[in-house]
């Protein structure tokens, strides 16, 4: 039906014009609406899909971050390692995602051997404070026992039974023993020293990236491995020019006082406590027993490593042959290790470097 005049027909036109201006508005709102429905989608999927990447790459970024502390911490080691007591030096960390935390008293060494071809001189340690002895030759008259506080001697009577001998001396860090004859010779010595290091802990996805840093060894785990040796204490031979085996061994000692914080230059100082000259010269049925208390996975490790020439030549059926690291006596190694010179000389130069590390 038409209206039936001008002015209802135009009344009904700017109905209809306001109706399609509505409708023309709300599809503009509906359009902004689903754009930025579809942006935010978009943008949770690129997250979504980058996330795990952005992750590995942060963890990525640290890990190198707290290689390369270990690698400076390593090399002001080795500056400092070999010089006189009270010689230090001091340098500024950058620790933002890592910290330098102790690793106190977690590998232990056992090194023995006689130093005369004369007399053979067994050990036993009891407890902390005792041990005992047999001389085979009943040549020893004399002991002396030495301790980070104290060095005190003792006489004993020659004889070819196992002598107890109560030392009451604080012996947590390293106890050094040596046996003289009646005429001042040196035929033995028996030393343990219980060394400590540095953990280099960082913050990863999932938990904490580890790098232990023990005896000049790099041993590292993050939270979905154990841990793995990266590199052994070393073990050194060489062959002299008259056919002769020298074994080259540096144990290093590190104490840190307490863990260093993070921060973007955090004060590290290391200073030497004082090398000590453990062995140095011709020895006779040296024994050597390591013993890291870190993780029951590292010995084994240590063994690997150490004995991976001999295991080969045992394998050759060319052990006749052999010169080099052996076990003590189980093929194992978990009774210890000795070196095969085939009858010739073997000489020992170990030394222990002592260090201190503080903010």
């Amino acid at each position: 039906m038409q209206p039936k005049n001008y002015s209802e027909q135009g009344e009904v036109k700017m109905r209809r014009r306001s109706t399609a201006e509505d409708d023309d508005a709300v599809s503009e709102i509906l359009g902004v609406i689903m754009m930025l429905a579809m942006v935010i989608t978009i943008m949770g999927g690129v997250w979504i899909f980058l996330n795990p990447y952005l992750v590995a790459f942060h963890d990525n970024t640290n890990w190198n971050s707290a290689s390369n502390i270990a690698d400076r911490i390593e090399d002001r080691i080795d500056v400092v390692g070999d010089a006189p007591d009270g010689t230090g030096t001091r340098q500024a960390l950058s620790l933002k995602s890592s910290s330098i935390n102790p690793a106190n008293l977690v590998e232990e060494w056992m090194i023995a051997a006689d130093l005369s071809p004369l007399e053979v001189v067994r050990v036993n340690e009891l407890n902390a404070t005792s041990f005992e002895f047999m001389a085979l030759n009943e040549s020893v008259t004399s002991v002396v026992v030495q301790t980070v506080q104290n060095t005190t001697q003792y006489p004993v009577s020659p004889t070819t039974e196992w002598t107890t001998l109560d030392h009451n001396m604080d012996s947590e860090t390293f106890l050094i023993i040596d046996f003289y004859s009646a005429g001042g010779d040196h035929v033995h010595r028996w030393s343990r020293f219980v060394l400590s290091g540095l953990s280099v802990n960082t913050a990863i996805d999932g938990g904490m990236n580890q790098i232990a840093l023990i005896n000049d060894a790099r041993i590292s785990r993050d939270p979905t491995t154990s841990w793995s040796i990266e590199e052994a204490p070393k073990l050194r031979l060489d062959t002299l020019v008259d056919g002769s085996t020298r074994l080259s061994i540096v144990l290093t000692d590190v104490r840190l006082g307490s863990a260093l914080g993070n921060g973007p230059n955090v004060g590290f100082k290391v200073e030497s406590l004082g090398p000590i000259q453990l062995f140095t010269g011709e020895s006779y049925n040296l024994q050597i027993k390591v013993t890291n208390t870190l993780h029951s996975v590292i010995d084994p490790q240590y063994h690997e490593a150490w004995l991976n020439e001999y295991t080969i030549s045992r394998a050759s059926g060319t052990l006749g042959e052999f010169v080099g690291i052996t076990p003590y006596q189980r093929a194992s190694g978990s009774d210890g290790l000795t070196v095969e010179t085939q009858g010739l000389p073997l000489y020992l130069e170990i030394d222990v470097r002592r260090l201190a590390v503080n903010a």
